[in-house]
């Protein structure tokens, strides 16, 4: 159920849909009113009533402005998309596309329109001499497509910057390491010790993918209802953001063998999501390659921006920091007695340092400001490393300046990042 419903949150049309379906209730709301109601709608004050015919002139009139202001909303999104996609990346897309403002707005505007067009529908000749309120109605939601419109304008300026861009992206990187942390917190999540509470049996199978494509979200909670119900411990095989086919084995089910054939046709595939892309939600490593494909875009030849480039290492160096934090061990869902029910692995901090550096490595050896950047991300990085991680810290550091011809350049370059690496050596030594 919540693997159906964070999908159906994320289609686009969901959010201007509920709007437009707002408008049709208001417009047949109104419409009853002014039909049932009319000859008492007169002892109303007279600001709250029309007479139908300029109640008529008015929705003609917001039918063509809304539609017109739907339209440029339309093409403002259009621009802003192939902004994302062009000059940052195109994984960046679904940050603006799915940003409830923007669908706000959509939505407010298709709403209006559709008020307008269907309040003129509900009008009867027969009522000409009874006064109505759907005009005012509808001068009241032009107002407000007019306060959107101007906050929406207002929203793009500044969602295209580059900066507020990573930090947008960063923010997301800051709930995936938040979701974990506060897994961790749960009463009945603890860490694997030694195998003392994960003991299985010989007895077990594997459930398969049902479709391909990239695990975006796994529900840890009704895999752990599931197994806490049939008696069984569920292990997960594939990692968040793994690519898999319908011959994947995503979780490895173990039972009592007298219990295997009532057990092994239990829906658990319905608890992974997968999709054509992958998904930020539960994703540390693809939430951080989003901030590298930004750099990457901003130092391309085409583009030539090294400062958002830095500016976004940076900003991955202090959520590498956060990611030191991870547990190394496996996660279990356990049941009252501390037994687990549920076991997942997270990506080590090895490999998620190497992920996020592997490609700025290669792109950026011969831009200083960008060697310096991503030593100063390493050393933020160290700040907030327990200390079994700054061996790896230092690793990667070598690893970053391995490929990077210092001999060949000018003397206060080297010199430049000698004391960037210093700083590393420095936290990463104590």
């Amino acid at each position: 159920m919540k693997t159906w419903w964070i999908n159906l949150k994320d289609k686009v049309w969901l959010r201007p849909g509920g709007y437009s379906l707002f408008a049709v209730m208001l417009a047949a709301l109104v419409g009853y009113i002014d039909i049932e109601y009319g000859p008492g709608i007169a002892g109303l004050p007279p600001i709250f009533y029309t007479e139908i015919e300029l109640a008529q002139a008015i929705l003609t009139a917001l039918i063509t402005a809304l539609l017109t202001m739907t339209t440029f909303t339309f093409s403002t999104i259009m621009v802003v998309l192939t902004t994302y996609a062009s000059q940052y990346s195109p994984k960046t897309i679904k940050n603006f596309i799915t940003d409830p403002l923007t669908l706000r707005v959509l939505g407010i505007f298709m709403g209006g329109f559709i008020y307008s067009t269907l309040s003129m529908l509900f009008m009867r000749d027969s009522f000409s001499d009874d006064p109505v309120i759907a005009g005012v109605v509808g001068v009241l939601i032009a107002i407000l497509c007019l306060v959107f419109f101007a906050i929406f304008i207002h929203h793009v300026a500044n969602d295209i910057q580059a900066s507020r861009l990573v930090e947008r992206l960063a923010g997301d990187t800051d709930n995936v390491t938040d979701y974990y942390f506060k897994l961790m917190q749960k009463e009945d999540v603890s860490l694997e010790h030694a195998g003392e509470n994960w003991t299985t049996g010989q007895t077990f199978y594997q459930v398969q993918a049902q479709h391909y494509g990239y695990v975006q979200y796994i529900d840890l909670d009704q895999l752990g209802k599931k197994a806490s119900e049939h008696g069984v411990k569920i292990e997960v095989n594939v990692p968040i953001g793994e690519y898999v086919h319908k011959a994947t084995p995503l979780l490895t089910v173990y039972v009592q063998p007298e219990r295997l054939p009532e057990v092994r046709d239990l829906p658990l595939a319905q608890s992974f999501m997968i999709g054509n892309e992958r998904d930020v939600r539960q994703d540390p490593v693809f939430a951080l390659q989003k901030m590298v494909e930004v750099a990457l875009r901003a130092i391309s030849p085409g583009i030539n921006d090294p400062n958002t480039a830095n500016d976004s290492i940076r900003h991955i160096g202090r959520l590498l920091g956060n990611m030191a934090q991870f547990p190394m061990r496996p996660i279990l869902l356990t049941d009252e007695k501390g037994e687990g029910l549920v076991k997942i692995i997270l990506p080590s901090y090895r490999d998620i340092l190497y992920k996020t550096f592997f490609q700025l490595r290669h792109y950026g050896k011969e831009d200083v400001s960008v060697l310096t950047a991503m030593l100063e991300a390493i050393a933020f990085a160290g700040e907030g490393a327990p200390q079994q991680h700054l061996s790896t810290l230092k690793e990667i550091a070598g690893y970053v300046i391995e490929k990077a011809e210092l001999d060949q350049m000018p003397a206060m370059d080297r010199e430049w990042i000698n004391q960037k690496l210093q700083a590393v050596e420095k936290m990463t030594g104590r």
